[in-house]
């Protein structure tokens, strides 16, 4: 149970991430005035996901740990005594 918090923490911490990158500014498609709307998504999606993977992943893991951590003290008895 508590493996599937971590890994469900950890993708929703890196598609959220992952997201957040893909709205940056300046990327090079925006420059050209040829491209379709659905090049344009396909591009910023590709970028998004693709962009600092590693310290995506490095986040995402650290996010996941600590919610881990804070969810296991809350839910630990002798807290529950207090």
């Amino acid at each position: 149970m508590i493996i599937k918090r971590f890994i469900l923490s950890v993708i929703i911490t890196y598609l959220f991430l992952s997201l957040l990158l893909s709205f940056s500014i300046g990327y090079t498609i925006d420059w050209i005035p040829e491209a379709t709307l659905a090049q344009k998504i396909k591009g910023y999606a590709f970028e998004g996901f693709t962009r600092f993977n590693f310290i995506k992943v490095l986040i995402a893991v650290g996010v996941g740990t600590l919610y881990i951590l804070l969810y296991l003290k809350l839910r630990s008895p002798s807290s529950s005594k207090r």
